[in-house]
């Protein structure tokens, strides 16, 4: 235990570090520095980031859990999300960072107020439910994150889960404090090359003590159902409902705003399809990781917390050293995703809040969005210690589902319509409405929920869109715009080339 503590002091040390770095690097005098990494993240980085934030802890500590509680459908459903979050990144980020680009926008909710036209005053209102929405539904999602690393500190640390996520909470706020978006991805491509790593360690510790055959037919034999599911049971009632994880993930990946505020941080030139490149193979190898829940059941069937069963299997069936460093690259990889979460929880606060109530852009600097991260840290705490227990891949499910419902209109049907504010904002609204009632009242399957209530929400968006455009895609006002910014980005072009000249 105590080399353990030794390595989490260096590594923390090494984490701030990384932190003060970023924040020499990074404009101190504007928002964008700190909420998007000063727009210079380039495409390995790019990768790195999305990556780990999109597997870290419901990837490495949730999903061998849910496998241990339901199966192999988790095992199966784990293998869409590197696919999908490898196309949304290809399909979507040149659009969306083009468009902010374009139009402004620090973080999702004000990039959906800015790229619809209407009146100022309906862009805050949206721009502020937005930001509403985003810290309700994240400060559900950070409680699965803080009490995943308080899970896995405490078995590596020996301390109580309490005490391990308040230290490791202290570490993370400091850091994000710090150096904001750029400091969490670079933080998280480090960890990301840990975490694949690990992957390959876990994957061939199992199979070098049972064939992966042979593991399905003892499962098989101890639980039948857990290999032939009758149903996509937690994904869904209907047997093929799993394969709703690849619109999921999808989905996940370009509207959550942990996620998808990344296509904002890019660099202008930035090479997208390489970029997904990288993040297909790195996907694959982390969907290895939901067999060692399988494998902890074929071996301890009895464990009280299904949670616990990747926990159990590092300090039991890997080598003290290396299990300590697995869960080394784990920890941090999910402190990386919980800096992510926390700055955009801060930056709903401290920016789209501030924003959207004051008119004033000014209002939002770094210091107030720093304040948000404290602010923030502290009430993801008092939120783990106060909500009821439940498995962390259904709390992340229900955080990341009603802000996926809600965003999927105004960003994903933005390429079909160039629909108005009032589209944007009665299509969340309708979208937030469904996924709550499919939830609480319905019982819906996890993936069903947020997929049926954003399919509602987009049609909202389109129909009222095109009602509102006298049934054309674009209205006329914005193709007089479009032609108006194609000749001043022409002209500006000509002058750069007579400039090289």
């Amino acid at each position: 235990m105590i080399t353990n503590w030794i390595i989490l002091i260096i590594s923390s040390i090494a984490l701030i570090a990384i932190g003060y770095w970023s924040q020499l690097k990074i404009k101190e005098g504007a928002s964008e520095g700190f909420l998007l990494g000063a727009k210079s993240i380039g495409a390995f980085v790019g990768a790195g980031t999305l990556m780990a934030t999109g597997y870290s802890g419901w990837g490495f500590i949730g999903s061998p859990g849910t496998t241990y509680a339901y199966g192999a459908i988790e095992i199966f459903a784990n293998f869409f999300f590197a696919p999908a979050i490898t196309f949304g990144t290809l399909f979507f980020a040149g659009f969306m960072r083009s468009r902010a680009e374009e139009s402004g926008g620090f973080t999702v909710p004000e990039y959906i107020a800015k790229t619809h036209h209407g009146s100022d005053k309906q862009k805050r209102i949206v721009h502020g439910f937005g930001g509403i929405a985003t810290f309700v539904f994240l400060s559900v999602y950070i409680i699965g994150q803080i009490r995943a690393i308080g899970l896995v500190g405490s078995q590596w640390l020996g301390i109580s889960e309490h005490t391990a996520s308040i230290i490791l909470m202290i570490v993370i706020i400091i850091f994000t404090v710090q150096g904001g978006l750029l400091a969490v991805a670079i933080t998280d491509t480090i960890m990301c090359i840990g975490m694949l790593i690990a992957s390959i360690i876990v994957y061939l510790t199992i199979v070098k003590d049972i064939p992966m055959l042979d593991l399905i037919q003892k499962v098989g034999e101890i639980k039948p159902e857990f290999i032939n599911p009758e149903t996509s049971v937690p994904y869904g009632n209907a047997k093929y409902s799993v394969f709703l994880v690849f619109i999921y993930a999808f989905l996940f990946t370009t509207t959550l705003p942990y996620m998808s505020v990344r296509f904002l941080s890019f660099k202008k030139n930035v090479n997208i399809p390489l970029m997904s490149l990288y993040m297909a193979p790195m996907g694959i190898i982390l969907s290895l990781v939901p067999i060692a829940g399988l494998y902890m059941f074929y071996k301890n069937p009895n464990l009280q917390n299904p949670d616990s069963a990747m926990p159990v299997f590092l300090t039991t069936y890997i080598h003290p050293a290396i299990g300590g460093m697995i869960i080394l690259f784990i920890l941090f990889a999910m402190l990386s995703t919980i800096s992510s979460v926390l700055q955009a929880l801060a930056s709903s606060l401290s920016h789209d809040l501030v924003v959207s109530i004051t008119n004033k852009p000014e209002k939002s600097s770094p210091m107030t969005n720093r304040l948000g991260v404290i602010f923030t840290g502290i009430w993801g705490l008092l939120l783990t210690y106060l909500a009821p227990q439940g498995m962390l891949n259904k709390i992340a499910y229900i955080g990341t589902g009603g802000l996926i419902a809600m965003f999927v209109g105004p960003i994903m049907m933005r390429t079909i319509v160039k629909a108005n504010i009032t589209s944007a904002l009665l299509s969340m609204i309708v979208g937030l409405a469904a996924s709550t009632i499919f939830i609480l009242k319905l019982n819906i399957g996890w993936v069903e929920a947020p997929i049926f209530a954003g399919l509602i929400g987009a049609g909202v968006y389109v129909v009222y869109g095109f009602a509102a455009n006298g049934m054309k895609r674009v209205p006329e006002e914005e193709k007089i715009k479009d032609s108006e910014n194609n000749i001043q980005n022409n002209n500006k072009k000509i002058e750069e080339a007579e400039d090289t000249i």
